[in-house]
């Protein structure tokens, strides 16, 4: 049997598609993340159906698959066909290795409306725990470890099967995830200092912010765009932008609203987003600052 039909093959295919599906979502192209996760999938339970029988994997309608499947009839690769994505889950859940799941089916049907450029890709954003969940039962059938399938990707997944944690928690878990690979990736094979210099701090700080706001809006509101702090992907600096919350007398505070990093392009957007991104990790953000004009001075 040709070797792109082993267990090694398709366990193998299955991780790179998984992999490049959770990349897809961090960056929020949601299309290619339903194809990405489909494929990943369907190589999955392909690689289950033939760890327990070759001949699982064979496509019914050609009795000469079973042959081949079967190690007795040898045919040219152009001649071989397996089963497609909702046959190998029919399959796996007539024989108890995975439940029914409407979530499941409507995702490989968006991964094939998605090949064809035309699936719903914010309807596909929903999708991620379901996939998770699904190579979770897999690999757990299989014997397989979470960390030898996902690698680098292994918490942030781990945290999208958490049913106690929210979406917003698990969408913003996973693009700083993804913005940290995404860095990573991008000073590969570099000497260390070109990733540090690109990491140093660059432009005024929190504490060199005017006592007076900026020329700058923000939703119709005053705001304030600061340099400082430190990213939560990359730990490169950011850029905050504060807006107006309260104004009494002299006294005028501004609570941070969003944040962007130019290094590894993460971003958090709105109050929701700043407060998930927070929850991931207590320390990145920025405190409210609150400013007395009468006194010119800052308080915190």
């Amino acid at each position: 049997m040709d070797d792109s039909l082993s267990y090694e093959s398709f366990f193998g295919s299955a991780k790179k598609a998984a992999h490049l599906a959770m990349g897809d979502h961090g960056r929020g192209d949601y299309s290619e993340f339903a194809l990405h996760a489909g494929v990943s999938v369907e190589h999955l339970a392909k690689a289950t159906l033939f760890s327990k029988n070759p001949i699982y994997i064979a496509e019914m309608r050609n009795a000469d698959m079973l042959l081949y499947f079967g190690g007795d009839l040898p045919l040219p690769m152009k001649k071989v066909r397996t089963v497609g994505a909702k046959e190998a889950i029919a399959r796996l859940r007539r024989i108890g290795v995975l439940p029914g799941d409407d979530d499941l089916d409507l995702l490989i049907e968006m991964r094939n409306g998605a090949a064809h450029a035309s699936s719903d890709g914010n309807e596909a954003k929903e999708k991620v725990l379901t996939f998770a969940r699904t190579v979770q039962a897999l690999l757990d059938h299989l014997g397989e470890k979470l960390v030898t399938f996902w690698d680098r990707w292994t918490e942030a997944v781990w945290s999208a099967v958490n049913e106690q944690e929210d979406e917003v928690f698990r969408d913003m878990r996973l693009r700083i995830t993804h913005a940290r690979h995404a860095f990573d990736d991008r000073f590969k094979g570099l000497p260390d200092h070109v990733k540090q210099n690109a990491l140093a701090p660059s432009g005024p700080t929190l504490e060199d912010v005017l006592s007076t706001p900026l020329g700058i809006t923000s939703n119709g509101n005053p705001a304030l765009l600061v340099s400082g702090g430190a990213c939560p992907a990359c730990t490169g600096p950011t850029v905050l932008r504060f807006e107006r919350t309260f104004q009494e007398g002299t006294k005028t505070s501004y609570a941070p609203t969003a944040l962007g990093c130019h290094l590894c392009t993460f971003r958090a957007e709105g109050y929701e987003e700043m407060a998930a991104m927070r929850k991931v990790l207590p320390d990145a953000g920025a405190p409210t600052l609150t400013f007395d004009h009468r006194k010119d001075s800052r308080e915190r």
